[in-house]
């Protein structure tokens, strides 16, 4: 479905219904508002640490619009290439000196590699709202030895060439230190840049498995693997006794949407119940976006489940959640992370959720989590948690760097990044960077501990924390069960 045009005056469709700097619109026929995109001017103008790409790729017009999905996609891959090129981003340039990340005008630059238009530009916009902030906070407290932090969008639309050309233009022409990001859906292309160049990255929001050995160098991530996911998923249900309030599931069926960022849950869920001694019913994978999907709701009904597991978009798993009613089925529902919120019970409808299981990460630290809502002005939305903690992890890694070393590199960052959030005997618990920075100050060995929860870097620098199991009671998702870490090791 191509997007809409832009537009300067629209209101962000959120429960919430508060005012931010960057208008949104929902896409024309969606019911769904986390299907939503930044509505920017073509030049937007500078917010406090916010700086515009100077290479801007033009927003579509009605005749655009107009165009099929393959003509569209072909004109903007192609105008994007020779855009990326003009601007230095094309793929032949080399990675820059690993000494020099200071922009022209001095001071330090994060990226933030996210989706800022198409069907995920809710993502970048929800990491955004928790970045700018604490950005600003630090900044106001010195900054790193003196030098301030500027965010510096790259728009990855939520693919994978676009990603690849966006990492490329901070990497070589914006000369950031760091990316926050990318997600799930552009990481398999951004993976070589982070290679090519020496750019650490802290993704808030990539579960991918792709990322769960992708090197121990370089990449980092503060949300848990769709691999802990799947095992979560499989632990709640063969052991239901424990999580589920002890209905056992005879019959459990499994379907996937064909997208990357879902794919990702497949095999870790298939895996998962083979260890745990069970063995699925079936497993269905079908095409995103269908206007119907009673073909496959047909294929998986036909093995008499008793459990289905939806990885799926919000839109389409209402779509087969509601066919599936309406085909006579009465069984359980198990949903990932994208669905286990209050936005999804309104698209899907609470009779048609009503008892569906969902997931998501445990609360951890609830004073330090109301504190940050008062900051940001509003309660936190996906991904923020870890995007605070992404942020805070980067920003000391960046301190310690400049306090030992006298100055800020790729490869420092890097090298400290574990430092500041894993544990040793007698390192100081922080839970933000100005406690931080003041045990950094006093020779203190540092212990990160943030709205995700304790950050304890494993080699490849993925997070294990514990998962909530939620369930919708009376039109809300309320919280059933929590497996703890340790069960999914």
């Amino acid at each position: 479905m191509p997007l809409p045009a832009p537009t300067t005056n629209a209101v962000r469709p959120s429960s919430r219904n508060r005012s931010v700097n960057s208008p949104i619109s929902s896409p024309p026929g969606s019911s769904n508002p986390r299907q939503r995109r930044i509505a920017r001017p073509l030049e937007p103008g500078l917010e406090p640490g916010l700086v515009a790409s100077p290479c801007s790729v033009p927003h579509r017009d009605d005749k655009e619009q107009d165009m099929n999905r393959r003509t569209l996609a072909a004109a903007l891959t192609a105008a994007t290439v020779a855009l990326a090129a003009s601007c230095g981003g094309a793929p032949e340039v080399p990675g820059v000196d690993d000494q020099n990340t200071e922009g022209g005008g001095g001071g330090l630059k994060l990226g933030l590699l996210l989706p800022y238009t198409g069907q995920y530009s809710w993502v970048g916009e929800n990491v955004e709202e928790a970045v700018r902030p604490l950005v600003e906070q630090i900044n106001e407290a010195g900054g790193i030895g003196g030098q301030k932090i500027t965010l510096v969008r790259g728009d990855t639309e939520g693919t994978v060439d676009a990603g690849v050309l966006a990492a490329r233009k901070l990497a070589n022409v914006d000369r950031v230190a760091a990316f926050i990001g990318p997600t799930s859906l552009s990481f398999a292309g951004v993976r070589q840049v982070v290679v090519d160049t020496g750019t650490p990255m802290i993704s808030p929001t990539a579960g991918t498995v792709e990322l769960d050995q992708a090197g121990k160098q370089l990449f980092h991530r503060t949300v848990p693997s769709d691999s802990l996911g799947g095992r979560a998923i499989a632990r709640a249900l063969t052991q239901p006794g424990s999580y589920l309030g002890g209905r056992p599931y005879k019959r459990v069926a499994l379907m996937v949407g064909d997208a990357p960022a879902l794919v990702s849950f497949r095999d870790p869920i298939e895996q998962a119940m083979r260890d745990y001694g069970t063995t699925l019913a079936t497993t269905v994978s079908y095409n995103v976006d269908k206007a119907s999907y009673r073909s496959e709701v047909g294929r998986v009904l036909r093995q008499n489940p008793d459990m289905i597991i939806l990885v799926g978009q919000p839109a389409d798993s209402a779509k087969i959640m509601r066919q599936a009613r309406e085909s006579g089925y009465g069984g359980g529902w198990f949903v990932t992370q994208d669905q286990t919120n209050a936005d999804y019970v309104e698209l899907a409808g609470a009779d048609v959720v009503e008892g569906v299981y969902g997931l998501q990460e445990a609360e951890a630290a609830p004073n330090l989590r109301d504190q940050f809502a008062e900051t940001i002005d509003e309660e936190l939305d996906i991904f923020q948690a870890n995007s605070y903690d992404a942020i805070n992890v980067t920003a000391l890694a960046m301190y310690a760097a400049q306090k030992a070393e006298g100055r800020v590199t790729r490869e420092l960052i890097d090298t400290h990044v574990v430092e500041v959030a894993n544990p040793e005997d007698g390192d100081t618990v922080v839970t933000g960077f100005e406690d931080g920075k003041k045990a950094i100050d006093a020779g203190e060995g540092l212990d990160y501990q943030g709205l995700s929860g304790p950050v304890d870097f494993d080699d490849y620098g993925n997070i294990t924390s514990p998962l909530t199991i939620m369930q919708v009671r009376d039109g809300k998702f309320a919280e059933a069960a929590t497996i703890e870490a340790d069960a999914l090791r």
